[in-house]
């Protein structure tokens, strides 16, 4: 990694220190759904706006503000609330001149009978693109821009204790892309080779969602399991451009060793068949899992990885963790291999924002095949 890159990263750390715990601490992961443990039990209802600032090997230093509404609805036979419901809007600017603007939203009804999550966005983004499969040079990268505006839209009805199922439906158009060659003798593998989505397009799909959630507390979990499984089908049918099947699997385990002493899995798949556009390829890397590789690295119709991370406190408010992992990108099963296989090791050190709620800042070293990445966010990988 360049020294004036780690530079930035450990200026961007610092910068997040510095920040009002009373501010950040309500900022979560945009997948998470949130519980009673985010806020103060006697506070129902709020909105607190929020400062953001972050860093990957993708966007580089980013930087914004978010608005976050909270609410808990009273159950109906008046014992106690339901878990807690909100609603975001994030504006952000990154140093690699990408914009993102967010709104999204996680709302219980009264008992818990339903649980609606959705999201809208608008990004301006900057891409990579090395190439299919895992036989890529680096030296093929390649930039591309694109934008996007999306929606999902999901309403899922509780069919046991804190388990949900429900139909999902999404949409992205993506337009204004803007192709570059790899270098002065080559042009963009995307055009030629008609990756699909090189020209944009409609995305459009509807799926199926089962949600089981029994973890103590979302931001950092010490006990409990966290299951997703979806399905999808995207396609003309409903008014997209590319036909195609998607199904995901994210699975997470907490075992709570000693107090504040977590050991954590986490395996995920992303399986897909058909006409998938670059943008919703499977990827191995990113700040989520194999975090040794940059995301988007390593791309192909399918990704199965899993990872275990070792989380324990320090001194006052700050932790570390160690973390491993492996998993690629495939075609077919049968194409997975011990000498393509990614790992991925590292460690990273934890802030407090707010011990009570658990909430984190995490800085992350990965080292993988290829090297090291940074990232620093807020709130834990899974």
């Amino acid at each position: 990694m360049k020294r004036h890159a780690l530079a930035s990263c450990l200026l961007g750390f610092c910068l997040l220190l510095g920040t009002t715990n009373s501010a950040l601490a309500q900022d979560q992961q945009a997948d998470a759904i949130p519980d009673t443990s985010l806020v103060k039990a006697e506070k129902t209802r709020g909105l607190i706006p929020i400062p953001v600032l972050y860093y990957t090997p993708d966007t580089k230093l980013g930087f914004g503000a978010a608005l976050l509404g909270f609410f808990k609805l009273k159950n109906s036979e008046g014992e106690g609330y339901t878990r807690l419901s909100q609603a975001r809007l994030i504006v952000d600017y990154t140093l690699r001149k990408q914009t993102d603007q967010l709104l999204d939203w996680t709302i219980f009804t009264r008992d818990e009978k339903y649980l609606f999550r959705g999201e809208l966005r608008h990004r301006i983004y900057t891409d990579r693109f090395y190439g299919i499969g895992n036989d890529t040079p680096l030296s093929d990268e390649e930039i591309y821009e694109y934008d996007y505006v999306s929606a999902r839209l999901a309403a899922l009805k509780k069919i046991g204790a804190r388990t949900f199922l429900g139909p999902d439906f999404q949409i992205a158009n993506y337009y204004d892309l803007q192709l570059n060659p790899i270098n002065e003798d080559r042009e963009s593998q995307l055009r030629s080779q008609q990756i699909p989505g090189y020209e944009g397009g409609v995305n459009s799909g509807l799926g199926l969602v089962f949600l089981l959630d029994s973890r103590d507390n979302v931001a950092f979990a010490s006990s409990g399991a966290y299951l997703e499984m979806s399905g999808y089908r995207f396609g003309s049918t409903f008014g997209g451009n590319f036909g195609y099947t998607n199904f995901n699997l994210d699975f997470r385990k907490y075992f709570q060793l000693k107090p504040n002493h977590v050991l954590a899995h986490n395996t995920s798949f992303n399986l897909n068949n058909g006409e998938i556009p670059v943008m919703r390829m499977a990827m191995a890397g990113g700040d989520r899992i194999l975090r040794g590789y940059a995301k988007n690295r390593f791309l192909e119709d399918n990704f199965a990885g899993t990872q275990m991370e070792y989380r324990f406190p320090l001194f006052w408010r700050f932790g570390m963790v160690a973390f491993a992992g492996v998993g690629d990108v495939f075609d077919k099963p049968k194409d997975v291999s011990f000498s393509t296989l990614k790992y991925s090791v590292g460690t990273g050190l934890r802030y407090a924002l707010n011990p009570e709620q658990k909430l984190n800042i995490r800085a992350d070293i990965g080292y993988g095949r290829e090297g090291m990445n940074f990232y620093v966010m807020i709130g834990e990988a899974f």
